[in-house]
């Protein structure tokens, strides 16, 4: 019996795989707004964290560039040595993906 159920499972794997759509990243803030909520997860693909609403997951990545992450940098150590920097700097994007 144990056998006959490895067996299924690993003939299962691949028509699982072959199944695989294609969606639209989204931002975490517009999931945020349709009422989903955060999920911690492991270093899974390299995801931050996920966002779940019933049976819907998302992971989340940080979808940042280097200049963007400059400028922020140059402002919080300004602000920590007491030079009161401009305090507009570039929001952190963070795009999310389906999982199936």
């Amino acid at each position: 019996m144990i056998r006959i159920g490895c067996i299924l499972a690993l003939c299962a794997a691949p028509a699982l795989a072959a199944e695989t759509g294609k969606g639209d990243f989204v931002y975490v803030s517009d999931l945020a707004a349709q009422g989903f909520t955060p999920f911690a997860t492991s270093s899974t693909g390299g995801a931050t964290f996920g966002m779940q609403n019933g049976a819907d997951l998302y992971l989340c990545f940080i979808a940042d560039n280097m200049t963007d992450s400059a400028i922020r940098q140059q402002a919080l150590v300004a602000e920590l040595n007491g030079e009161n920097p401009d305090r507009t700097v570039p929001n952190i994007p963070v795009a999310c993906v389906l999982t199936q």
